[in-house]
């Protein structure tokens, strides 16, 4: 199983880089593939996972307000082909 995580931040400089170190500290524990710079896609193995992520973005998006939203798509139970132009070359796989 699987689901997307991603975010938006408004903040520049080091509040942007607070907020994105907060951000992806809250998906630490899982295994992910990061596509694109906030677009993360987490390897899970069960459901609550997803709410487990949901409420820890809720967490650190209300500690940052105005300054970032999220978005986290559904649960997909099968492989998802996902087209990439260009795959990072670096720190894109946390497992």
């Amino acid at each position: 199983m699987h689901f997307v995580v991603a975010w938006e931040t408004q903040s520049q400089g080091e509040r942007r880089n607070e907020i994105t170190s907060a951000m992806e500290k809250g998906l630490s524990g899982y295994s992910w593939i990061r596509l694109l710079s906030a677009f993360y896609v987490l390897d899970v193995y069960s459901e609550q996972a997803w709410n487990i992520v949901h409420e820890k973005m809720l967490a650190i998006a209300a500690h940052f307000p105005g300054e970032v939203n999220f978005l986290m798509s559904p649960i997909y139970y099968h492989d998802s082909d996902y087209f990439v132009y260009e795959m990072p070359d670096k720190d894109f796989y946390h497992s």
